[in-house]
């Protein structure tokens, strides 16, 4: 299966997880395009990071992925 053209319009069909989960995403303030955008381009970053550095065969998905996430220079860091 090809990608869309630039400039296609992309349609998917919204679920209650995918609602779910956009909800969370657009708590940041960005639009739903933008949090469409952004998410894949995330994904597309761990795959093909897994893919180039010879993790997983090309065209394979990962079983699992992670993220660090720093924490917030505002945040109370005491435990």
């Amino acid at each position: 299966m090809s990608a869309p053209a630039a400039g296609a319009r992309l349609t998917v069909r919204v679920d209650a997880d995918l609602s779910d989960d956009l909800a969370v995403l657009l708590r940041t303030g960005c639009t739903t395009s933008d949090a469409v955008r952004l998410a894949v381009a995330f994904l597309a970053h761990g795959y093909r990071w897994a893919w180039e550095s010879g993790h997983y065969p090309d065209g394979v998905a990962p079983e699992r992925m992670a993220m660090k996430v720093p924490p917030h220079p505002g945040s109370d860091q005491r435990v």
